[in-house]
């Protein structure tokens, strides 16, 4: 093998720790190491929040039942997992129906989920 493929990492290429310095560019803008009274640190704001995702959860069903199941999605055109989702929320609107908030007793607005 021929070792002219790539240049060799020397010591004058490598930086050891707390000996790194800014390149060129970052350097020549001054950094002044005292605050005066009147500025004050600029704190960027947090980043947006990312955006919520699907939670995934498993269901065991009968062979049987998976087969009907796919037959089902199959007339409607849908998937399993769609015909899934639309009867979970169809059961949980009808309980929220019942219960009178649709958070279940889950949310801050003091609702305890009683009827």
């Amino acid at each position: 093998m021929s070792s002219a493929k790539f240049a060799s990492i020397t010591s004058s290429l490598l930086a050891r720790k707390g000996e790194a310095r800014p390149w060129a560019q970052e350097a020549s803008t001054p950094v002044s190491p005292s605050w005066g009274s009147d500025m004050r640190l600029a704190v960027a704001a947090p980043p947006p929040p990312p955006p919520a995702k699907d939670r995934s959860c498993a269901v065991r069903m009968s062979a049987h039942d998976y087969e009907r199941l796919g037959i089902l999605a199959v007339k409607s055109g849908v998937t399993r997992q769609q015909l899934l989702k639309d009867a979970l929320a169809q059961f949980l609107a009808g309980k929220a129906q019942d219960y009178g908030c649709a958070c279940l007793g889950a949310c801050n607005r003091g609702c305890s989920g009683e009827v």
